[in-house]
C-alpha cells in the first residue's frame, strides 16, 4: 500500500522548533501543510518565544519570510529568528536573545509591542519600547527611551531625546535599517539596505558616544554595560 509522504515534519529542539522539509516537495505544498499543522496545533504551540530552524531544502529569503508569515498568522508563536546549521553561531545568537529577554521582562519600565510593525506604521513612545517582531521597511519607531527589536530592524528607529549625552540605545537581532538615530546622532545608509532573515548575522547595539553613533556587536561585555545604564 502506498503511503503519501508528508511535505514537512515539525520537531522541537532546545531553543525552538525545526521544520524538516521533504526535499522533493513543492513550496506551495509545503506552505499548505505548514498552515494546516500550525492552525490545528495552535493550542499546543501556545505563545512561546522560539527560534526556527529549517532543514531539507535551501530556501530563498522570500520563501523564509513566507513561512514566517504563515506561522505568525496561524498561531501565537513568536518566532524571533531563523537559525542556521552552525551550532556554535546559534549558541551565541540565542544566548544573546535570552540576555535581552531577561532584561526586558514584563514589569520593567517601558512598553511591549507584540508582533511586527508593518504597512507603514509609525510608533512613538515616551518610554523605552520592546518590539517582539520585526520593524519592516517604510515603518518608523520613535522613543524617548531605548528601542529593543527582538527581530529584524529594517525600517527607521530613533531612540533618546535630542541631546548628545543620552543613555538610550537601539538593539536589534538583525540590523539593516533604512535610518537610525540615537539622540542627535543620525545615520542613513548611502544605498538602500537589503532585508530579510539571513544567516550568520550578529545581534547589534547602537548607541551615541561623543555625538556620534557607535555600532557594536551584542556580546557579554556590551550587555553588561547595558545592564548598568
Amino acid at each position: 500500500m502506498n503511503t503519501k509522504k508528508t511535505p514537512l515534519v515539525i520537531r522541537s529542539f532546545k531553543d525552538g522548533i525545526k521544520l524538516m522539509l521533504d526535499p522533493d516537495a513543492g513550496f506551495d505544498e509545503i506552505c499548505d501543510e505548514l498552515a494546516k499543522k500550525f492552525t490545528e496545533g495552535r493550542a499546543f504551540f501556545g505563545d512561546a518565544t522560539v527560534a526556527l530552524a529549517i532543514e531539507g531544502q535551501k530556501l530563498t529569503d522570500a520563501q523564509e519570510l513566507e513561512i514566517l508569515t504563515i506561522i505568525r498568522s496561524t498561531c501565537s508563536l513568536n518566532v524571533l529568528c531563523i537559525v542556521c546549521d552552525d551550532e556554535i553561531h546559534n549558541k551565541h545568537y540565542l544566548k544573546a536573545v535570552k540576555h535581552i529577554q531577561d532584561m526586558t521582562k514584563p514589569g520593567d519600565t517601558g512598553h511591549f509591542y507584540r508582533g511586527s510593525v508593518t504597512d507603514g506604521q509609525k510608533l512613538e513612545y515616551d518610554d523605552g519600547i520592546v518590539i517582539l517582531g520585526d520593524v519592516n521597511p517604510g515603518c518608523v519607531v520613535k522613543s524617548s527611551g531605548s528601542i529593543i527589536v527582538l527581530g529584524g530592524l529594517y525600517g527607521e528607529a530613533y531612540a533618546g531625546s535630542d541631546f548628545d549625552d543620552t543613555d538610550a540605545f537601539v538593539i536589534a537581532l538583525e540590523l539593516s535599517a533604512e535610518a537610525i538615530g540615537v539622540g542627535n546622532a543620525k545615520y542613513v545608509p548611502e544605498t538602500k539596505p537589503k532585508w530579510g532573515f539571513r544567516k550568520k548575522i550578529s545581534p547589534k547595539i547602537v548607541y551615541s558616544q561623543n555625538g556620534e553613533l557607535v555600532f557594536d556587536n551584542l556580546n557579554k561585555s556590551v550587555l553588561e554595560q547595558v545592564y548598568a545604564l
